[in-house]
């Protein structure tokens, strides 16, 4: 068969780069295939949050807002709608269009 490889994938060294040779040609390919743990704040006011391989300790990192409710910039509801962060305090802003009468 051209173009397929036969091997089976396995860990090297305990880490997180799974190797396989093929039995008929020798080509060698690898992949990484992490074991992650659940993201986590680092901070109570911060969106910053991490986590980390339990086998070779990488990290990967994102920010995950928690967005209060959409409202009105002024009691007049002729502005674009704010939504603020409860843990950071960041806002989010919609743009206020102007519609044609």
């Amino acid at each position: 068969m051209v173009g397929w490889h036969s091997a089976e994938w396995s860990h090297a060294d305990g880490r997180c780069e799974i190797v396989r040779t093929c039995d008929s040609c020798g080509k060698s390919d690898v992949k990484k295939r992490h074991v992650w743990g659940h993201f986590a704040y680092l901070a109570a006011d911060q969106c910053d949050q991490r986590r980390h391989c339990e086998r070779c300790g990488s990290t990967e990192s994102r920010v995950q807002h928690d967005w209060g409710p959409w409202g009105y910039r002024d009691e007049q509801q002729h502005t674009g709608q704010v939504r603020v962060c409860r843990r950071c305090h960041q806002d989010q802003r919609t743009r206020y269009t102007v519609r044609a009468a």
